[in-house]
């Protein structure tokens, strides 16, 4: 885990000047080592936190056996060794890093590596004979890139503050930035992100850059595999067995690392899981990391407490955090900061805190949950699709008992009606919910909105449903601030459910299994019900990383009110009936939040010196 930049162009001092800012606004990234490769036509740089080889083999850039090529890479293979076995046997490695394994595979393989690769990865690679650049991300999307193009000169980072000149003031993305504060959406709008002129590479991708190139031409090599529904299997005893055996495989193959391990543990069904198959088969102290808010009803502390219960071998070293102590005028600019883009809620500051905490322990590895929900249709909107499903499958007996389980409401019921006997009617009032949330906004904001980067998925399509989970709403910018929390604080987060073999497992399982008796992820609870205590097992409620939003902005309101009123973001009646609401101590969930929003939008155009 590490971080890397890279400048392939036709002037190498512009190179070096570039790589030697990167280095040390990266510096966090890689605290243990550094090195810079410079040519004509390309400057890399890589910024190493040592996680596999700790010794000075694992050094990089590192340059292949047969000199031609040279690598930067951030992120892990957890099957390298594997590889090695598979396609390099009698090869004298030199270490046992991942980032020799790659480097060597690509010699032989080019490409076509990536489809054998387990893990997270970004990755540039240059050919010193064919003077091209190859750069790579991982499925998901896990490990970053970013990149700026200037008249054919290319530069590309782990983090955007590499690619902001001294001084800058860059434009925010139009359509990225009305999508935020309408809805609270972001990261799904493919390569752009909220600055207008930087870009994300696109995950599941690569592609290869020349000095002087003006466009890049990205090529996919995975996309989630599409299963037609007559060839979708049952849930029986082979495929529970199969998918049991898929999940602890990802899991004991993320704790591959020569610094101890720790995961972060929530109460909820996933990251329980993790913590249930380390304590059956990891032999090696855990440290665990919980934040909770203690006392209140959202109070998850009692299920925490089951799963520790639950460890024979008594190797959970526990550390805990009370999220009363949230403070959003102590810690939301410096959070910002971190994510380089304001974000959807305070989840994301609490999820930092325990990242703090691990670094405190010398952790350097933390396991966690997530990518559950969004592989196993965790979330409501998900577990409409299987309802949905099941009615036009016509199971009606377990469509009743799952709604009735789940107990959300008469509008959730008529909707759910909706996709499945009307769906037309359902996605063109979904659009206009869309539409119709932006009245909030000042009209001067929407010039240049580009609607045609913002799809609808089907939710009649189960397998829709999941794209729009994987490369829209979900995923983009889950990994975003694992990533960021994790690199800020020196340290990796890892997240075994992002393995691809289980949703390539997952998505040829027949949908209307997915929901048993109110139960989401009932597939998930099966194939793992041997490492989950009762108490979790049986929890049909979904509360999510509860951080105490509205308590903490009544805490803060007067540091509060100068942000949101900062830029004309909002409609002057709609920003003055929220700061009413704010003074009178009587938020709803859906107002503090578009407060949220307009001070973190206005947090982060002050701290990068954005303009609209």
């Amino acid at each position: 885990m590490c971080g890397i930049a890279g400048y392939i162009g036709r002037n190498k001092e512009d190179g070096l000047s570039f790589c030697n800012q990167a280095g040390h606004l990266m510096q966090h990234r890689g605290p243990d080592d550094s090195g810079v490769f410079a040519d004509d036509n390309v400057v890399l740089l890589h910024r190493r936190l040592a996680i596999l080889e700790l010794s000075e083999l694992g050094h990089q850039p590192m340059t292949s056996s047969c000199g031609r090529y040279k690598i930067v890479f951030n992120g892990e293979i957890y099957n390298h060794l594997e590889l090695r076995s598979k396609f390099l046997q009698g090869h004298p490695f030199r270490g046992h890093s991942d980032t020799e394994t790659i480097l060597e595979l690509f010699r032989i393989l080019r490409e076509k590596m990536l489809t054998e690769m387990v893990g997270m990865w970004a990755l540039i690679i240059w050919d010193s004979e064919e003077k091209v650049g190859f750069v790579s991300r991982d499925r998901y999307g896990q490990k970053p890139i970013f990149y700026r193009q200037t008249a054919g000169d290319w530069i590309i980072a782990s983090e955007v503050k590499p690619l902001i000149k001294a001084g800058e003031q860059l434009k925010a993305d139009p359509t990225a930035f009305v999508e935020y504060l309408a809805l609270g959406n972001y990261g799904h709008l493919g390569a752009h992100t909220f600055y207008k002129d930087i870009k994300h590479f696109p995950q599941g991708c690569y592609a290869w850059i020349k000095p002087g190139q003006t466009a890049l031409q990205t090529n996919r090599y995975w996309y989630l595999p599409h299963v037609p529904h007559r060839e979708q299997r049952p849930f029986d005893a082979t495929v529970k067995k199969q998918l049991h055996d898929a999940i602890v495989e990802g899991v004991l193959s993320q704790t591959l690392a020569d610094v101890p391990v720790g995961i972060t543990v929530s109460g909820g069904i996933d990251s329980s899981i993790v913590a249930g198959i380390l304590s059956a088969y990891y032999d090696k102290d855990i440290h665990l990391f919980t934040a909770q808010t203690t006392g209140s009803r959202y109070d998850e502390s009692k299920y925490v407490d089951a799963v520790i219960a639950m460890n024979k071998r008594n190797n959970f070293i526990v550390h805990r955090k009370n999220l009363h102590e949230l403070s959003l005028k102590d810690d939301l600019a410096s959070f910002i900061r971190i994510q380089e883009e304001p974000f959807g809620d305070p989840s994301i500051m609490a999820h930092g805190f325990l990242m703090s905490m691990a670094a405190e322990a010398g952790i350097k590895v933390v396991l966690n949950g997530q990518g559950a929900d969004e592989i196993f249709f965790g979330y409501n909107n998900m577990a409409q699709a299987i309802l949905v499903q099941q009615i036009k499958s016509m199971h009606f007996r377990k469509f009743s008992a799952n709604l009735k389980k789940m107990d959300l409401g008469n509008m959730y019921m008529i909707r759910t009606w909706m996709k499945s006997l009307v769906p037309s009617l359902e996605t063109s009032m979904r659009h206009n919910s869309r539409v119709n949330r932006r009245s909030i906004i000042n009209p001067a904001l929407m010039q240049g909105v580009d609607n045609e980067l913002i799809s609808l998925y089907d939710y009649n399509n189960p397998y829709d449903v999941m794209l729009e989970s994987i490369y829209g709403v979900h995923i983009p910018h889950l990994v975003h601030y694992d990533d960021r929390n994790g690199m800020s604080r020196s340290l990796e987060g890892r997240m075994p459910f992002l393995d691809h073999r289980i949703a390539e497992l997952v998505v040829s399982i027949r949908p209307d299994d997915f929901l048993v008796k109110g139960m989401r992820k009932y597939l998930l609870r099966e194939a793992c019900r041997q490492y989950l205590p009762d108490e979790v097992f049986n929890r049909t409620d979904k509360i999510g990383f509860y951080t105490p939003l509205i308590d903490a902005m009544y805490k803060d309101a007067a540091w509060i009110e100068p942000w949101v009123t900062a830029r004309e973001l909002l409609t002057t009646t709609q920003r003055d009936f929220l700061l009413g609401k704010l003074k009178q101590r009587s938020l709803t969930t859906p107002e503090a939040l578009q407060l949220w929003r307009a001070a973190s939008l206005n947090i982060w155009m002050t701290e990068f010196n954005v303009a609209v």
